[in-house]
């Protein structure tokens, strides 16, 4: 019989393998030490390197569309911060990337009426945007896309997974509020939450892909021009796309989302999750 010690190594070394085995089969690194920012916004995105950098240790490489690199072997992760449009060489390299074994980050305005002319993002997402030409206007949940930010726009993110790593990993939560999921029937109950004042909130994303996404944090707004409240489970989810992962994160307005570094954390765990 093999003693124990012995098989405890074997094991490992199996794992080490297969580890190694997944990231030649992707052909990128991997995401925990090495990821690509594309943005159109520097000033949060520079909030946000400077932790990544400095909490989790990563090499971070900041680029805007023009400047997006053809070979991306030397990225895991690639975190999308686009408020305008998607131009399409860069939204097909992403598709790719994705695919063939990559983790897309996408954060707040990724998802966006911004992208509404793109061919293949939304539904590489899995996502639809409804009357995007109207999404200043105040809407009921469930219509049209729409969106809203100002002083007077607090932004509560609900932990509807309190277990999972990529939400709950070195970030604290704070009181527990009343709260109803949006994938109904359900009934309300209490859960943790962050809320970020002065930030922007994006209302009626309408999933088009069944169950293939996991929710982790759910949105609770108020929206005081039409005195409509919204609890949608769409702030933080993410779903499977070939062999790679697309993890959408909605915090993101300001520099000041990114300063708090719960926000951050989160960004960093999604780097270093392992499905």
């Amino acid at each position: 019989m093999q003693p124990i010690t012995s098989r405890l190594i074997v094991r490992a070394f199996a794992f080490a393998l297969a580890a190694i085995s997944h990231l030649a089969s992707s052909g990128y690194a991997d995401p925990k030490s090495s990821v690509l920012i594309v943005q159109d916004e520097m000033p949060s995105v520079k909030v946000l390197a400077a932790f990544l950098q400095e909490k989790g240790g990563l090499s971070v490489t900041v680029v805007d569309q023009k400047a997006f690199p053809k070979d991306l072997s030397p990225y895991g992760a690639i975190i999308g911060y686009i408020h305008k449009e998607l131009a399409e060489p860069v939204e097909t390299a992403i598709i790719s990337f994705t695919e063939q074994g990559g983790r897309y980050i996408a954060l707040h305005h990724s998802i966006s009426s911004g992208k509404a002319k793109n061919k293949y993002y939304f539904d590489f997402l899995g996502i639809r945007l409804d009357s995007p030409q109207q999404s200043r206007n105040p809407v009921l949940p469930g219509e049209g896309y729409a969106w809203v930010d100002g002083e007077d726009v607090t932004l509560t993110l609900v932990n509807l997974n309190p277990t999972h790593f990529i939400t709950n990993h070195n970030v604290q939560w704070s009181e527990a509020i009343p709260y109803t999921s949006s994938d109904g029937p359900s009934a309300e109950g209490q859960y943790p939450s962050i809320s970020l004042p002065d930030s922007e909130v994006y209302m009626n994303h309408k999933f088009i892909d069944g169950r293939e996404k996991t929710v982790l944090v759910g949105l609770k707004f108020l929206d005081k021009r039409n005195n409509q409240l919204f609890m949608q489970d769409r702030a933080v989810w993410l779903k499977q796309y070939g062999k790679g992962q697309i993890i959408y994160i909605m915090p993101g307005h300001k520099p000041a989302d990114y300063e708090n570094p719960n926000i951050s954390q989160i960004i960093l765990n999604a780097t270093q999750w392992v499905p």
